[in-house]
């Protein structure tokens, strides 16, 4: 059924109902990722629902709710026909008729003539959109939970042969004074890194040409750190969004500068950078990293990259599990789309003994799958994800 987000935003909602009545319900969340094109990579809830009932509905219609995995795995095959219209440019088309000689001497040509640019109608077979993937497998995950009357964490941890965590998983939470003051009770016991994420836009003026704006800010955030707890040593985990490409090109060596710089400004504190170069192809943002890695290593650096752009899927995901590359790999739940892919990812990064940083749009969903896949650092709403974990881990 169509619903509303809480940014007003029209999506859609998904339900399952079990043969005894019981429905468990679940948002279809879609989220950018840079291997998606435009036209392509967008989700309509209208046509969606259509593939609910034409496609999943058939599949699942009578399946035994008792395993999350073989049910979630048949969406992977799974192809949908998408509708969307292309914006054709135009061609510009020489104008008729004679230039005057005055006209060559002068430099003024006849004008061309520009045509209105058309549109088409496009229809492309694609896997089930990520989001609606991502909103079948959440409501799924409950509802075989309930049918085994078991958690959800303890399911997962069943079902993927992990061991269920008996303490709380770190926290980062985003660094603002609003957060800081929600979370302060917890701070210094359960929360391990402060995330900053860049601006979108403006990147020259609001991080400095050189990106000295943005070490300035790091400076304060350090000298600030004490005056909260002198205990507390959490890291400072800095998202750059495709800010550096913007500032330096992508130039690994110009980025190299700019780390630098921020270390320094970090001390004594450990930074973690998201995003230092934003390639145009997962294969290029590998390599790019893994020279940058290299740079690090030579440079003595201590901070710690973090791979998050072209991390779409399970192939791109285990592409960044190699320790040359980079030092952290964010698993992002709905980008990934269906939660037996981003599950499995989590569990391969760290058969790789490659450091996790878990994040979704669902806590409690959320909280549930980090308990039972433990992953290194657990990003979103500190007191939710907080609170959610204590009350899992009382009845664990």
């Amino acid at each position: 059924m169509p619903t509303l987000a809480a940014n007003g935003r029209s999506q859609l909602t998904v339900g399952l109902q079990l043969s005894d009545g019981q429905q468990f319900w679940a948002d279809c969340v879609a989220v950018p990722a840079a291997s998606r094109l435009e036209d392509t990579a967008v989700f309509d809830p209208i046509q969606a629902a259509n593939h609910v009932k034409n496609l999943v509905q058939p599949l699942w219609q009578d399946q035994p709710a008792t395993a999350f995995r073989p049910l979630a795995q048949m969406l992977l095959p799974l192809k949908e026909s998408y509708n969307f219209t292309r914006t054709i440019a135009p061609q510009p088309q020489p104008a008729a008729g004679t230039v005057t000689r005055r006209g060559l001497i002068t430099g003024f040509l006849a004008e061309e003539e520009v045509p209105e640019p058309r549109l088409e109608e496009v229809t492309i077979e694609r896997p089930l959109h990520p989001a609606l993937q991502y909103g079948l497998t959440a409501a799924l995950l409950r509802a075989v939970a309930a049918v085994n009357r078991e958690s959800i964490a303890a399911l997962v941890a069943r079902e993927y042969e992990e061991t269920l965590a008996e303490t709380a998983v770190p926290l980062q939470i985003a660094l603002d004074d609003d957060t800081i003051q929600t979370a302060r009770t917890i701070l210094t016991t359960h929360v391990a890194s402060l995330g900053y994420t860049t601006s979108k836009n403006n990147h020259k003026a609001m991080l400095g040409a050189n990106g000295e704006r943005l070490q300035r800010h790091v400076r304060q955030i350090a000298a600030w750190l004490p005056t909260v707890n002198a205990a507390f040593q959490p890291t400072i985990h800095l998202n750059l969004q495709d800010s550096f490409r913007v500032l330096f090109d992508n130039d690994e060596g110009k980025v190299l500068g700019a780390l630098v710089g921020l270390e320094q400004a970090a001390k004594p504190f450990t930074l973690h950078i998201q995003n230092p170069v934003w390639q145009d192809s997962c294969e290029a943002q590998v390599k790019s990293l893994q020279k940058l890695k290299g740079y690090l290593a030579f440079r003595r650096l201590n901070l710690k990259l973090v791979a998050d752009a072209w991390a779409d899927s399970l192939a791109d995901v285990t592409e960044f599990a190699n320790s040359e590359v980079c030092h952290m790999v964010h698993v992002e739940l709905p980008r990934l789309g269906n939660l037996e892919v981003g599950i499995t990812a989590v569990s391969y990064l760290k058969s790789q003994n490659q450091s996790v940083l878990l994040s979704g749009k669902d806590n409690s969903l959320t909280t549930h799958i980090a308990l039972a896949t433990t992953p290194t650092i657990l990003s979103g709403s500190p007191q939710l994800h907080y609170s959610e974990m204590q009350k899992i881990l009382k009845v664990l």
